[in-house]
């Protein structure tokens, strides 16, 4: 791609993303936004980096510090949908969305903050969605030593202390059925998986059946009394059962 070509790509663009730093964050944020088949243009600020994007079809521009707000408005910030900053100076991530909401008001900022104390700041200066990576990934790894189960957290809110628990069901008693409301007197099911559909708003005589998948919303207590009375009625496969601290 030429710098013209470039150009006249981003004087198309509507409702785009756009994508500050593309380190190993950033290339993984632009690779999903590829595979959803979004429009979007990536700000680095290493302005070596620009030609081998361009090689390689991605639709960059050089955004060092001191241009951090006219690079933005070359972006077409004033016609996107989105920015998301990916630097690891949460400082920068900052300033590219108080430049960026200057420009447009409405865009939707969300943001990563290396040091989680940096939250509110990053809020405070105008972001819709803070994410702590290094938080969250710690959630995942200590609650993974009660259960591989463990499949999602939550980001912001008051359910950052709970996950979402992925259980495949591997049999199920023809005699002695499992119904719902068992189940969810100890965790509740969020959804199931069955057949490759995804059943919401399930009914309390709901039947769960060999294949499905539960999803359920759990604490580290009710983790494991949950996957105990899996356990104890056998409907997990126990050669691949969850390893668990302690068992």
């Amino acid at each position: 791609m030429s710098e013209q070509l470039i150009a006249h790509i981003l004087s198309k663009m509507q409702k785009h993303v756009i994508v500050v730093g593309y380190g190993f964050l950033g290339m993984y944020v632009v690779q999903k936004l590829k595979d959803m088949e979004l429009e979007f243009v990536v700000l680095v600020r290493d302005e070596t980096k620009t030609p081998s994007l361009h090689k390689s079809g991605i639709p960059a521009i050089a955004s060092p510090i001191s241009r951090s707000y006219q690079s933005l408005k070359e972006a077409g910030a004033d016609r996107a949908s989105s920015i998301i900053c990916t630097l690891d100076d949460d400082g920068d991530n900052m300033l590219a969305i108080l430049n960026a909401k200057k420009i447009n008001p409405s865009l939707r900022a969300i943001t990563v903050v290396n040091d989680k104390d940096h939250q509110e700041a990053a809020l405070a200066s105008g972001a819709d969605i803070v994410v702590a990576p290094y938080e969250i990934t710690g959630q995942i790894l200590a609650m993974s030593t009660a259960s591989s189960a463990i499949s999602a957290v939550f980001v912001n809110g008051p359910l950052k202390t709970r996950h979402i628990a992925e259980f495949a069901i591997a049999n199920v008693d023809k005699l002695e059925p499992v119904r719902f409301w068992e189940l969810n007197q100890i965790a509740p099911v969020v959804m199931v998986s069955r057949n490759g559909k995804v059943l919401t708003n399930l009914p309390e005589q709901f039947q769960i059946e060999k294949g499905d998948r539960l999803y359920a919303l759990v604490d580290h207590s009710s983790l494991l009394k949950f996957e105990d009375e899996l356990i104890k009625r056998r409907m997990l496969n126990l050669n691949s059962s969850n390893d668990r601290m302690g068992a």
